[in-house]
């Protein structure tokens, strides 16, 4: 249930940047950053977690960042291809996971949340120059992200 109120939140975020109520759309992604960590929270303190849980929690986060991301494209504030390396990351992730359970890496399990943030910093700093800084961060995050999920995963036995 509370997965899905980030469902919920990508499309009202999206509506509400558009529309120039960036002080709503802050409150949005605070809202959805803030419903993902009481749904890991509450997953674990009531031992409700699944693998089904763990895929939809992670496509949730997808849908907010894909749909925020595309927003912030069609306004002009990042760059068409950063929608490209977010579809990748996601695609990489989905396809070295198993298919009971997905397989986070060492910092592959922060760039969720690092994107998340990047959602809220860039409503509340509308400044050029720090979304210039939050993007060169989300590329050296990808690629470190990158080189250690194929470390990790050369290290283990998760995919067979």
């Amino acid at each position: 249930m509370v997965t899905g109120l980030r469902f919920i939140s990508a499309p009202l975020f999206f509506h509400t940047f558009i529309n120039g109520q960036f002080t709503l759309s802050i409150l949005i992604a605070l809202f959805a950053g803030g419903t993902d960590i009481l749904d890991g929270y509450l997953a674990r303190k009531i031992n409700a977690t699944s693998n089904i849980g763990a895929y939809l929690d992670v496509l949730a986060d997808f849908v907010l960042v894909i749909f925020s991301f595309t927003a912030f494209i069609i306004q002009g504030w990042y760059p068409y291809w950063v929608l490209g390396i977010i579809i990748l990351i996601f695609a990489i992730f989905i396809a070295t996971s198993s298919i009971k359970k997905p397989v986070y890496d060492p910092v592959g399990k922060y760039l969720g949340s690092y994107l998340t943030g990047m959602i809220v910093i860039s409503v509340l700093f509308t400044e050029d120059f720090v979304r210039q800084i939050l993007l060169i961060v989300l590329v050296l995050m990808v690629i470190t992200s990158m080189i250690s999920r194929i470390i990790f995963l050369s290290r283990s036995d998760h995919i067979k």
